[in-house]
């Protein structure tokens, strides 16, 4: 089996990929519940291909408990994830697979992160990617304790969740880059692997 020289990139989907949605009468922030919410990040879908571009490759590990909590089905949630992939792949973007968890933080389970079942999944599904060379981005601690346990180089993107960059210096969760956006963290992903 060929390996890769380029690393494998993990994605958060939610706030990474497509924009969070606001609840108004609750006045929290979700997951797209139904397709019709889906609303992509700025810069997102072309950042996928930039990654491709350089030579990584890249998967989604979502955790979307939405259907277990009741708040949607487990129907709706895969609709929304393949509105999101179609969105990509009109950008020219390539998804190498895609991990998700559907169980509720209470359940338990070994993949929902911050637990490390989902991205074992992934390197599982991409076995020619080198971990050494591969990231974990995302938007919540979750994300970054999953990739720091294992043993991914982080980026944490500061943009919705500004509360959690004070947690993070209370804990010994410290991604390896902030960023402002998926964008800007591609661009740091490929500029790390051109000093190497």
């Amino acid at each position: 089996m060929k390996t890769s020289s380029a690393g494998l990139v993990l994605l958060d989907r939610d706030g990474v990929l497509n924009e969070l949605v606001v609840d108004p009468e609750q006045g929290t922030i979700d997951s797209p519940m139904v397709p019709a919410q889906v609303r992509m990040v700025p810069g997102a879908t072309e950042a996928v291909a930039k990654l491709n571009k350089a030579g990584f490759g890249v998967a989604i590990v979502s955790n979307q408990p939405s259907a277990a909590k009741g708040k949607t089905t487990r129907q709706n949630l895969e609709a929304v994830h393949q509105a999101v992939l179609d969105e990509i792949a009109k950008a020219g973007g390539t998804i190498l697979s895609s991990h998700l968890c559907y169980h509720r933080a209470e359940d338990q389970c070994t993949c929902r992160k911050p637990r490390t079942g989902l991205l074992e999944e992934a390197f599982k599904k991409n076995p020619s990617y080198p971990r050494e060379k591969s990231w974990m981005i995302g938007d919540g601690l979750s994300d970054i304790q999953a990739g720091q346990d294992f043993g991914l180089k982080t980026i944490f993107l500061a943009v919705h969740k500004c509360d959690i960059c004070q947690t993070s210096l209370k804990t010994e969760i410290r991604p390896t880059f902030w960023a402002d956006s998926f964008w800007s963290a591609a661009a740091k992903i490929i500029h790390s692997s051109r000093q190497l």
